[in-house]
């Protein structure tokens, strides 16, 4: 188990931070500033944040898209905090929390082994775009 606390974010805090992390996982930074604001508005965006010492350094986007079907949307962690375990300790919490939902992603390659490892089923979604193949991950109720 990895040292820290899995949080429900409310908008206010660790701005800074998100923006960061939200950096980290997405490809281009023109649209950090506006889903900042889609997970601020709430609605079914919900984001979720890994704390160490009082400093986020992980988080995990979710799209809820009904009472059993839930979406990774954006997962990233610090870079001086990667490979510690926190990205997975973030599923695994979320996913006990709650039990009785499936949770996917998609992903590209490059992903795939961190999905696979924390226990998600790989499917190829083919070449989505061209020359960039895609996954779907999924986690069912009983992994």
């Amino acid at each position: 188990m990895v040292d820290g606390q899995f949080i429900r974010w409310q908008e206010g805090k660790y701005r800074n931070a998100i923006i960061e992390l939200l950096g980290l996982c997405m490809e281009t930074s023109h649209r950090i500033e506006q889903i900042y604001m889609q997970y601020a508005a709430g609605h079914s965006l919900r984001l979720y944040g890994w704390v160490q010492a009082e400093q986020l350094v992980g988080i995990m986007g979710i799209h809820v898209h009904s009472d059993v079907l839930h979406e990774i949307t954006h997962l990233a962690v610090m870079l001086d905090h990667q490979q510690a375990g926190i990205g997975r300790q973030m599923i695994q919490t979320y996913h006990r929390e709650h039990s009785s939902i499936q949770l996917f992603a998609e992903t590209d390659r490059e992903a795939v082994g961190f999905y696979r490892q924390s226990g998600f089923a790989i499917y190829s979604l083919g070449e989505k775009y061209p020359g960039v193949e895609r996954f779907r991950c999924v986690r069912s109720v009983d992994s």
